[in-house]
């Protein structure tokens, strides 16, 4: 009977504490917040790299061909307007609904 009595009429639950993500998650910045404190830093002569000061050196190999229709790697040109497609089911789907020589 014991288990079922209160030993002190002012017990109350205890709180809930924040963790560190919880204010990670609820006051994170966003892609231009982040650009507009990077450059505010560059402007305070700052010598660190950052998003906007990085920069890569040209690729040694030829740009990459992608299928406008699906994205993977293309080989073949559409003949009316030169879209890059991979296949003849995309070339098929292009022609029915992308191909620009028919939206004049």
């Amino acid at each position: 009977l014991s288990l079922f009595q209160e030993d002190s009429p002012e017990k109350r639950p205890k709180r809930k504490t924040r963790t560190t993500e919880y204010y990670k998650q609820r006051f994170r910045k966003n892609l231009e917040q982040l650009l507009d404190e990077e450059a505010g830093e560059e402007e305070e002569g700052g010598e660190t790299l950052g998003y906007i000061a990085a920069q890569v050196p040209e690729s040694l190999k030829p740009a990459r061909s992608l299928c406008a229709v699906c994205g993977f790697n293309s080989g073949y040109n559409c003949v009316n307007c030169g879209t890059k497609y991979c296949s003849l089911r995309c070339l098929e789907t292009h022609q029915d609904t992308r191909c620009l020589k028919w939206t004049a």
